[in-house]
């Protein structure tokens, strides 16, 4: 995998090629003062009625409202009030484009959306309702932050890459997609050679019952909309099979470790052998795989960054030594309060 191949599966690079078989979307060129924004250790976004700050395990919320109905301590920081960031111009384009799709928007960067993040917000989706929600959305993740500092990571040729990457802010209508219906879709040398259930996580009946028509589907739609027209030789491709005889791109990966290869295997490039395998019994067919009974679903890979690692072991027992320090934490801060 090269450097160039990561950023041929750039959004902005593929979607004016097939905005009419995916998603309508829009691209938001970032200034590099955002950029700094995001990758900054501490988040500020202000709202209508408070400015929330966080910082690298400490949270404040300060208020213009006198009421303290809600047992808040508050205290002066011994160090400097952090400011929110301004970015009019650039939260003008997010208002706008959430107005003109419906109210709703999904976000993502040049690669990765922030969906290790959605725990964080009030929903708990991925859904933005105004320019506050993408902020956060994107300060939380850690699929962002890869993005952000080391797209090339996996390229062979990452440390002779010294081409700066121009960062975009992605926007998409928000469409409700069942999961079920969600495909991953792997081609080696233009030929599509597997095809994966996207989500692993899931037991669906259906799949087993539609098998054929699902990948014929599939592989009509990338013969005619997809392999004629995007230039890399490999790369892997996201579809959604809304219903029968309708496919809609949603995605396009680079073809490598960086992408997840679900119920496939990068390592032991099961891909090829697979591949060799399905090509004996009906040449030109892919590898199809997806989950054929319950008892063979795998636990959702996102779980882990549903909550800090440390709540986490508080909440299992994994690490009673923290549940003491909490308690002598909270202790000392009662005596301290008495005292006052």
């Amino acid at each position: 995998m090269k450097s160039c191949e990561i950023l041929a599966c750039s959004f902005s690079e593929w979607y004016p090629h097939f905005k009419k078989v995916t998603f309508p979307s829009r691209v938001i060129p970032l200034s590099q003062e955002f950029v700094d924004y995001l990758l900054a250790d501490n988040l500020v976004l202000r709202s209508d009625q408070a400015l929330i700050t966080y910082d690298k395990g400490s949270e404040s919320t300060s208020s213009d409202s006198e009421d303290d109905e809600e047992g808040w301590i508050k205290a002066e920081s011994e160090t400097p009030a952090l400011e929110a960031p301004h970015f009019e111009e650039i939260d003008k384009k997010i208002a706008s484009v959430i107005a003109e799709f419906g109210g709703k928007v999904f976000v993502k960067l040049n690669w990765s959306s922030p969906k290790d993040a959605s725990w964080i917000a009030l929903n708990n989706s991925l859904q933005c309702h105004m320019p506050a929600d993408v902020h956060l959305l994107l300060k939380s993740s850690d699929f962002v932050l890869h993005d952000l500092t080391q797209p090339f990571k996996d390229c062979e040729d990452h440390a002779m890459n010294s081409e700066p990457v121009k960062y975009d802010l992605v926007l998409r209508k928000w469409i409700e997609i069942n999961p079920a219906n969600e495909f991953r879709c792997f081609v080696r040398n233009k030929n599509l050679i597997g095809i994966s259930q996207r989500d692993d996580s899931i037991y669906c009946a259906h799949i087993e019952i539609e098998k054929e028509d699902i990948v014929r589907d599939i592989v009509s739609f990338f013969k005619e909309q997809i392999g004629p027209k995007f230039p890399l030789d490999n790369y892997v491709m996201d579809v959604v099979r809304q219903r029968k005889d309708k496919i809609v791109l949603v995605d396009i990966n680079p073809y490598g470790i960086t992408t997840d290869a679900l119920l496939f295997d990068w390592n032991e490039d099961l891909l090829q052998t697979s591949n060799s395998q399905a090509a004996e019994c009906c040449p030109g067919t892919p590898d199809f795989r997806f989950i054929p009974e319950e008892s063979g679903i795998r636990t959702n890979p996102l779980r882990r960054y549903c909550v800090p690692e440390d709540i986490a072991h508080l909440t299992s027992g994994e690490d009673p030594y923290k549940l003491m320090d909490l308690l002598k934490l909270r202790t000392g801060q009662t005596d301290s309060a008495d005292s006052d």
